[in-house]
């Protein structure tokens, strides 16, 4: 699991909730264990872009896929 540098950021600000935090962390292990999540969606239409809704409707986590390389790389927090 790797997260892009926008989601580094979004991670690190001091005014993201501890609620919302959690979840994406808890989201983060989910996604490692299982990134093809029965809750996620695909992105485009090779699948390999995924989207998963954060839990409480608080936004959604966006990543990709490389099955080749063994790497899921987190790409976007959308917080709502």
């Amino acid at each position: 699991m790797e997260p892009s540098e926008a989601v580094q950021d979004v991670l690190a600000d001091p005014k993201l909730s501890v609620e919302l935090f959690s979840a994406i962390v808890a989201l983060t292990v989910a996604i490692a264990e299982d990134p093809w999540l029965p809750a996620s969606s695909a992105r485009d239409s090779v699948g390999d872009w995924r989207r998963l809704p954060i839990s409480h409707g608080r936004g959604l986590v966006e990543y990709v896929i490389d099955a080749e390389h063994h790497v899921v790389r987190l790409t976007r927090i959308i917080p709502l």
